[in-house]
């Protein structure tokens, strides 16, 4: 009884220690998340006094850009921030050249923004990650200098340099304000981060050939589920590599070696599917036959089942596993075979096996275990199918030439605003193919959830405000919960309205110097 009273009587004890224990890890789950919502907010702000110290006419581009740059990997805010201001560069550029070669042809003009905004679109949907960013970017960078200098009826005018230079000079301080900021605050993780996937990759993928092998029957077993699995990882990895590279130089002059080491993988999985497919066509007992016959020509380093520890064995000595499967291919190569089926089954080994290697010599980069082998230094397209990009050009050509012939035509007042909203949904959607429609929908969630923010902070919080630092706590009632889901969530959908939120709440709030507080103006901007 006493026993059972003591047990009864220490059950609250144990109850507390577990509420304790879950609030602490709740607490340090939510700290990078709210770190990054911090490093957003104090970029955004830094921005916004250079701007606002400059005397710009439209600050809050800086700080849109801030925002837009910020992302919760360092290597991605990086890479992120070079790419767009190598797009506002080029699209400044484009459109200056445009408008001095075209100054009194309006329809020639209109005609050239349209086919730049197509040419845009095109490079966009050929081009992956950030470097299709930047060549969006360049389409609605043109498009938004361009709106501001276009007159009622779409003639442009002398201005446009001057403005150029302005928007681009504002878009540069935010991203270089946010790359001084988080370059400052965060030491980054991706190359680890990216070395462990590669280890990981390259063990499941020995070990489940492996497995394969093995004798657990008359014939393998199908493993097309494993093989799709692990193909959807390794495609996975492409933006990765680009956070990896954009944290380190090393890394980012040798990225070709990255590149074939993905390829690697691919090259790898497609000799198991053709080792799969043949040994599925043949008899039961010959199946059988042939699978062992494979499997003992394999380096006995690569004939263990996939384990949790096989990630942490390839990171520690890529080197030597690197030998043992050059070895094991060039065995392959010279191995006697008696029949065409052995002889098929031996070289597609070696594919695997040079694949792995393949692998392994961009896990030796990144984890330092020896001198990289260089890359060649040259650019190198590799397009599947060009026919997305023509679609989606021709796409852009022809929506942007409808709603600039009907904004001439009737002299809509809101005509520029049509083109510009045109050209960044055309350009930042258009690459996405399938998931266009659900990134519209989350762009619109986003904008609409951002003009009660904005709304909020401007005429309940601004007028009674009259300091930087009071203006840029007020920001922060937005910013820093914005950048915490942004960094915390990993409902697709929620992260991209919450961060469709953050790019517009800037513009959308529109912080100058002498501020307006003009109700009608602001609604009527959100509502267009």
């Amino acid at each position: 009884m006493s026993n059972a009273i003591y047990e009864v009587g220490q059950a609250p004890n144990r109850g507390a220690d577990g509420w304790g224990a879950d609030l602490v890890g709740a607490a340090r789950a939510a700290g990078p998340p709210l770190l990054f919502g911090l490093r957003l907010w104090a970029s955004v702000c830094l921005a916004l006094y250079v701007a606002f110290w400059l005397e710009l006419d439209k600050a809050f581009w800086a700080g849109t850009s801030a925002a837009i740059v910020c992302q919760p990997q360092l290597g991605a805010s990086l890479r992120k921030a070079w790419f767009r201001m190598v797009g506002t560069i080029v699209g400044a550029v484009m459109i200056v050249v445009l408008n001095a070669c075209f100054p009194q042809e309006r329809i020639a003009f209109l005609t050239l923004l349209a086919l730049w905004l197509a040419i845009c679109a095109f490079a966009a949907t050929l081009m992956r990650n950030f470097a299709s960013y930047a060549a969006a970017l360049a389409g609605y960078t043109a498009a938004i200098i361009a709106a501001d200098t276009l007159g009622a009826t779409g003639g442009p005018d002398g201005q446009v340099f001057m403005l150029a230079v302005t928007r681009a000079s504002e878009i540069c301080i935010g991203i270089v304000s946010a790359g001084l900021v988080l370059a400052g605050t965060d030491f980054g993780g991706a190359r680890r981060q990216l070395a462990g996937l590669f280890g990981g990759l390259g063990s499941e993928i020995a070990g489940r050939f492996a497995g394969m092998l093995a004798p657990m029957g008359l014939r393998p077993p199908d493993t097309r589920a494993q093989r799709r699995e692990l193909a959807r990882r390794v495609i996975a990895l492409d933006p990765a590599v680009d956070r990896a590279t954009g944290e380190s130089s090393q890394l980012r002059y040798h990225s070709p070696v990255l590149q074939r080491a993905v390829e690697g993988l691919f090259t790898a999985l497609d000799g198991w599917r053709a080792i799969a497919a043949h040994l599925n066509r043949l008899p039961e007992g010959a199946a059988r036959q042939e699978a062992e016959t494979v499997l003992c020509s394999l380096p006995p380093a690569l004939r263990s089942a996939p384990d949790t520890g096989a990630s942490a064995r390839w990171m520690a000595d890529p080197v030597g596993l690197r030998g043992i499967c050059e070895e094991g291919k060039r065995t392959l190569l010279v191995l006697p075979a008696g029949t065409p089926s052995q002889r098929l089954l031996a070289d597609q080994t070696a594919k695997l096996l040079a694949g792995l290697v393949q692998a392994l010599d961009g896990l030796t980069l990144l984890v330092d275990a020896g001198r990289p082998l260089r890359g060649h230094r040259r650019f190198r397209l590799s397009v599947p199918d060009w026919a997305p990009g023509l679609v989606n050009g021709g796409r852009a050509f022809v929506a942007m030439g409808a709603i600039e012939l009907f904004w001439i035509v009737t002299a809509w007042p809101n005509g520029v605003s049509a083109i510009v909203f045109s050209a960044v949904a055309l350009l930042l959607l258009s690459p996405k193919g399938d998931q266009a429609y659900a990134g519209a929908m989350a762009f619109a969630l986003g904008v609409a959830g951002g003009v009660p923010a904005a709304a909020i902070i401007k005429f309940a919080a601004l007028p009674g405000l009259e300091t930087f630092p009071a203006f840029c706590l007020a920001l922060g009632l937005c910013l820093v919960p914005v950048g915490f889901v942004m960094a915390h969530s990993r409902q697709p959908m929620v992260l991209a309205v919450v961060t469709a939120l953050g790019f517009n709440f800037m513009p959308l709030l529109a912080p100058a110097n002498q501020m307006s507080y003009d109700t009608a103006a602001f609604y009527n901007s959100a509502l267009d």
